[in-house]
């Protein structure tokens, strides 16, 4: 018996909102008894805030966020966990045209050219991530360190709404950006930016967004939590058909979900970068491990609890469940 059936989930205009658009707009919610209104924020701390307070039951968040949440890193702390991956990869990072340009003229790998540029130019560079607790984060620290530069010391970071890089980047207030799509291919497809890298040529296969609740929230309404794990599992499974692209982007774009972006969906211009929705759901606590050795590398976390932490916010058992149709 479902303990609560009314439920507001959050999510973000991203294309990795995908499952939570699917599983309501194709009926999965309701087959599973769940009548959900999906409110659509504007950042990733809002989301935060909004599922902490209990203003949001759960949300589609980034796969680092349920266990900053929990530590509380940047907020009080609220314990998290998710029993499900959304998706994978959906990642890029973009830089600006006037920079690409600029470091085209040194006529070395990409790499090398920056490097020349920062340090013996002394260019100052500002480049942007959705939230300092992110894959993005994470990812474009992990490239940069590649190139043999140093984040911390070489370079500014800011963290900026996804749906406000692009603009941001036009108007030269941004050199550069990790953003999940279509914010790298709108770019390239501006004449804007160039995108340099992707998620998952820096991290392959590695999973991107969550869906996450407080663990308070998943105790006390532990036969609902299941039932919206296997709504979305199975809008996932759904995603993952290549028969459904064009119905899925159709979906994606209705005024509630991602409206502004209506002419921008067209399959040829995503697919390089689609999130991958049907790769593996099942949150795995080294994941979770890996993701907090980031922090700790980044000198947001000092804690040396990491197994504790990730087997309790990346919740397998409960995927488990939903698998073996329990």
């Amino acid at each position: 018996m479902l303990e609560t059936t009314t439920l507001k989930l959050g999510f973000l205009p991203l294309l990795d909102s995908a499952p939570l658009i699917i599983a309501r707009e194709r009926g999965f919610f309701a087959d599973e008894g769940l009548d959900v209104i999906l409110v659509r924020e504007h950042s990733w701390a809002n989301i935060r805030d909004r599922v902490s307070w209990g203003l949001l039951d759960g949300a589609s968040m980034l796969a680092p966020l349920p266990l900053a949440a929990s530590l509380g890193l940047a907020a009080p702390a609220v314990p998290m966990l998710t029993g499900l991956v959304l998706s994978r990869h959906g990642n890029a990072i973009t830089l600006s045209e006037p920079l690409c340009q600029r470091l085209e003229s040194y006529q070395l790998p990409l790499g090398e050219a920056l490097r020349l540029a920062i340090r013996e130019e002394q260019l100052s560079l500002h480049l942007a991530t959705v939230y300092p607790y992110s894959c993005h984060h994470y990812q474009l620290r992990s490239w940069l360190e590649q190139h043999q530069l140093e984040p911390d010391n070489d370079l500014c970071f800011s963290a900026v709404p996804p749906n406000r890089m692009l603009e941001k980047m036009e108007a030269g207030e941004l050199d550069g950006y990790c953003v999940g799509e279509p914010w790298n291919s709108l770019a390239e497809q501006r004449g804007s930016g160039r995108i340099v890298a992707t998620g998952e040529q820096i991290w392959p296969n590695f999973c991107e967004k969550v869906f996450a609740v407080t663990r308070s929230w998943a105790e006390r309404n532990p036969n609902s939590h299941l039932a919206l794990l296997r709504a979305l599992k199975r809008a996932c499974d759904w995603l993952g058909q290549p028969a459904h692209r064009a119905e899925a982007l159709e979906l994606l774009t209705l005024p509630p979900y991602l409206d502004r972006l209506a002419g921008l969906l067209e399959p040829e211009r995503i697919l390089p970068l689609m999130p991958q929705f049907h790769l593996n759901n099942r949150p795995d606590p080294a994941d979770a491990a890996f993701l907090l050795r980031q922090m700790q590398q980044c000198r947001q976390w000092s804690g040396d609890d990491i197994e504790q932490v990730a087997a309790e916010g990346f919740r397998p058992d409960l995927y488990d469940r939903i698998a073996s149709g329990n």
